[in-house]
């Protein structure tokens, strides 16, 4: 369904805000500017010999407990990563975020980050190397970790207070572009791999026309206190506030 908020904020003349007409180039200028400084960064730690692995976490957990199809998926490309890397002699971290989430009112029973956390470690990986909910309250405090900006900002954080030499983004492919983004507005380049399911939570038009342009001219991060998107993904998500 098309955001009418985000064609008012876009397309209104009247909207000085965001008079995307006439300041398209300044937009262009600074997602530039964030792009070349994020190189610049990874260009000076890319020689740090420890990887993070950013899985993102997929709601709804199947009987309130157990990762979906998408969510197992992109666990297992991320368990393939972290043994290509651990081969590679580097150190590897694991971060999958998620808090507690609900979907069409019906609250799961484990936050997603600790869903992922109990699959990898059925699947072999040691619990020191998965960071879950601790790091989502570290760096999100009570707000928690519902959305593609949280999960973003959090894992650039983790990266640079951590020292690693590169984010490893296992996402939807629908999603990816979006991500990235976000994660180019925190500072950070991530490397991209994704593992396609038939069916998926996220739509390719959705993004394209909603998603997207909401980044790239509106909401960067979706961190800020007044941001439409922000507050509806945590209102909607988190049973804690319903």
């Amino acid at each position: 369904m098309i955001n009418n908020d985000l064609i008012n904020d876009l397309f209104n003349e009247k909207n000085t805000t965001f008079d995307l007409k006439n300041n398209y180039i300044s937009y262009y200028e600074m997602w530039i500017e964030k792009y070349n400084s994020a190189k610049e960064f990874m260009n000076r730690v890319k020689d740090n010999k420890k990887i993070l692995i950013e899985c993102a976490a997929q709601h709804p957990l199947v009987d309130g407990v157990y990762p979906n199809e998408e969510f197992s998926k992109r666990l297992d490309l991320s368990i393939e990563l972290y043994k290509k890397a651990k081969s590679e002699g580097n150190e590897c971290i694991i971060y999958v975020p998620g808090s507690l989430h609900m979907y069409n009112k019906i609250a799961d029973k484990i936050p997603l980050c600790e869903a992922g956390k109990n699959y990898l470690i059925s699947k072999g990986i040691e619990e020191c190397d998965i960071m879950g909910n601790e790091t989502n309250i570290k760096y999100k405090g009570e707000l928690g970790c519902y959305n593609s900006g949280d999960e973003c900002y959090i894992a650039s954080r983790l990266f640079k207070d951590e020292n690693f030499s590169k984010i490893l983004s296992v996402v939807s492919p629908a999603q990816m572009y979006r991500k990235t983004l976000f994660y180019i507005y925190n500072g950070v380049i991530p490397l991209n791999y994704s593992a396609p399911t038939m069916e998926s939570f996220h739509n390719y038009i959705d993004e394209m026309f909603n998603c997207i342009p909401n980044v790239l001219f509106i909401d960067h991060d979706l961190q800020g206190e007044d941001s439409k998107i922000g507050n509806f993904n945590r209102k909607d998500r988190n049973p804690n506030l319903n």
